[in-house]
């Protein structure tokens, strides 16, 4: 599967065929089968892989005790750019319209799952006078609701183009006024520590 993922990023998923996986694994095209029915079976399987990777790196982040709610935040928001621009090739793929299956997997479990760990630090942000909002739970759900669909169609958008940063630069004016926070505070913590 790990060779499969690395071969998916370096030549994109439809110009990898089994073949080239069972090549670079260094065994015969039969054990590929034995082990996934095609292709697209295994694309599944490293979906359920990077889903698990979003909620754990969520979970991690949002239980670090050295951290504040909005440098959390920010973690999170780095952790989420970093992610796609990892897994670009391969996310283009899953949300296309024929791997509808693939999306709605996602759209499901992602936020389903995060809504705790982001709860968690919309908490601590309103113990600590950070975020002002009496409803955590409920503005997890509505950053994941907004985020959603504000990132929709991004895959395929240059990572570095006027349009990826203008949508996350709206994401980080609705987030602060889920969380009732001042104006600019998420977004100038965030372009402190990074490039956006």
């Amino acid at each position: 599967m790990d060779i499969a993922e690395q071969l998916f990023l370096e030549k994109g998923y439809e110009n990898t065929i089994v073949r080239d996986i069972v090549k670079n694994a260094g065994v015969a095209q039969g054990t590929f089968y034995y082990y996934f029915k095609s292709k697209e079976d295994i694309l599944d399987d490293i979906t359920d892989k990077y889903i698990n990777i979003i909620v754990e790196s969520m979970e991690k982040i949002s239980r670090e005790e050295n951290l504040n709610a909005l440098e959390k935040l920010v973690k999170i928001f780095q952790f989420s750019l970093s992610f796609r621009n990892d897994t670009r090739s391969i996310m283009q793929y899953v949300h296309e319209e024929k791997n509808v299956h693939l999306h709605r997997k996602f759209e499901q479990r992602v936020p389903l799952q995060t809504v705790g760990p982001l709860a968690r630090i919309f908490k601590q942000g309103v113990a600590e006078g950070i975020f002002n909002t009496p409803y955590p739970e409920d503005a997890a759900k509505a950053f994941n609701g907004i985020s959603a669909m504000v990132l929709q169609g991004i895959d395929n958008a240059d990572h570095n183009s006027e349009e990826f940063r203008r949508k996350f630069m709206a994401i980080f004016d609705f987030t602060e006024r889920i969380l009732g926070t001042e104006s600019g505070v998420i977004i100038n913590a965030f372009l402190e520590k990074s490039f956006l």
